[in-house]
């Protein structure tokens, strides 16, 4: 028991040996060139056996060139910083304190480009390391490792505890350039064209959120009497269920990040709002209406980059849309002469058109990977092709008028960048 207990106690201190103090999630390239510095020109690790590590702990890195950093070494101005950092390196410590404020050496650190160097200070029984490329005048990553003379064995602690993460391309003198000139995401060029497509999911209903019951009553217990039979006709929410899940496709675009425009499809299926008390409807197996809309919307729109991988676009939208109702209808089997309230029953206009106002958000990740989540109003009214002449008889029936329901949707979206 007591070999067992000494045997968890080494293995939890050769465990915690290293430490990271912090890590600022500095960029790892591929094929990267890693320059090993030290102040005594003594290094801790052997160039070409540390790059063998990389490789053995990282698969994604590629092809990493290694070399000692001889030109800081010989540097007055280099070996005085790094001493000053050495002393100075503790864990909690903000990175921020750690900065090289002597112009001399900023204007080194600028002057990597896209090589990583990799400070190494031997201190007792540990090696301080810290990790430095041109982005900041502070170290990106800093903690210490457990000394060992075996050099292969700590080239594999530090690679394993500090490069094990996913690595990018290396940039061109181009891309450098134009991420020297734009330090902060909010002031980088916003693209010309963005583009998306996406498929979502919603719920509509006639009764607004927070509004009394009895605005939209008469129409939400609306029932149909005798295949035709309702209260009141101006809505189509009084013949058909009003709170159902739909199916929506879009696609859309805007210009300089600010306006643009979406084309969109929805699809729901709506119930007819039959009076189960009425014994005419003994024959009849189902009915129900497709809902099919089809409709355009503008943008307006402002994107915030929160971080390098979530891009924020609160929207207003504004609208129009048509309607197409597509009926199903069936009775039961064995009913072979329907009656007469059956074939005379309501009739939908062939088009509706309405509005659409609403506001939302788009939250994309990665540049490509959208989440939208939308909350509006819509309309449909009955399309009138021609005025009523005052020659003509008793006006027949208006169906659907006026129909207003709410919207909220969560879609899916894939986004693209010129």
């Amino acid at each position: 028991m007591k070999k067992l207990l000494a045997i968890l106690l080494f293995l939890a201190a050769f465990a915690s040996a290293s430490e990271v103090y912090f890590d600022s999630k500095f960029t790892l390239w591929k094929d990267a060139t890693i320059l090993i510095w030290t102040l005594d020109g003594n290094s801790p690790v052997s160039t070409n056996e540390f790059c063998l590590s990389l490789r053995r702990n990282n698969t994604g890195i590629g092809e990493p060139k290694c070399r000692e950093l001889g030109e800081w070494e010989r540097d007055t101005i280099a070996t005085r910083y790094g001493t000053w950092l050495s002393n100075n390196l503790e864990k909690g410590l903000p990175p921020v304190y750690l900065r090289a404020r002597h112009p001399g050496m900023a204007a080194k650190i600028q002057a990597l480009e896209d090589n990583i160097v990799l400070f190494l200070a031997p201190q007792g029984k540990f090696i301080q390391v810290a990790i430095f490329n041109e982005t900041t005048q502070e170290p990106q990553a800093a903690g210490i490792v457990k000394a060992n003379s075996d050099k292969v064995a700590l080239g594999d602690d530090i690679a394993a505890t500090f490069f094990d993460k996913r690595t990018k391309r290396r940039l061109t003198k181009e891309e450098r350039l134009k991420m020297q000139t734009e330090p902060d995401d909010l002031y980088k060029e916003v693209p010309n064209l963005r583009i998306w497509a996406g498929v979502g999911v919603g719920f509509s209903q006639a009764h607004f959120p927070l509004t009394p019951d009895n605005w939209t009553s008469s129409h939400t217990r609306s029932r149909v009497r005798n295949y035709r039979v309702t209260k009141d006709s101006v809505s189509l929410w009084n013949f058909i269920d009003d709170a159902d899940p739909f199916l929506s496709l879009y696609a859309g675009l805007t210009w300089h990040g600010f306006i643009g425009i979406e084309f969109l499809y929805r699809y729901s299926n709506r119930h007819m709002k039959l009076d189960k008390a009425d014994t005419v409807y003994k024959e009849l197996d189902h009915w129900d209406f497709g809902q099919h809309d089809i409709g355009l919307n503008a943008l307006l729109s402002m994107t915030y980059p929160i971080t390098p991988w979530l891009d924020i676009t609160p929207l207003f939208f504004l609208g129009f849309q048509y309607t197409f109702y597509v009926e199903d209808i069936e009775l039961k089997k064995g009913v072979k002469n329907p009656s007469r309230a059956y074939k005379y029953r309501i009739k939908f206009e062939d088009l509706y058109k309405g509005a659409l106002v609403g506001v939302g958000g788009q939250f994309v990740f990665k540049k490509h990977y959208g989440v939208d989540l939308r909350a509006g109003i819509s309309s449909r009214g009955r399309d009138i092709y021609e005025a009523p002449s005052p020659d003509a008889g008793a006006a027949a029936t208006t169906i659907g008028k006026s129909t207003i329901d709410c919207f909220i949707s969560l879609g899916f979206e894939y986004h693209w960048t010129l």
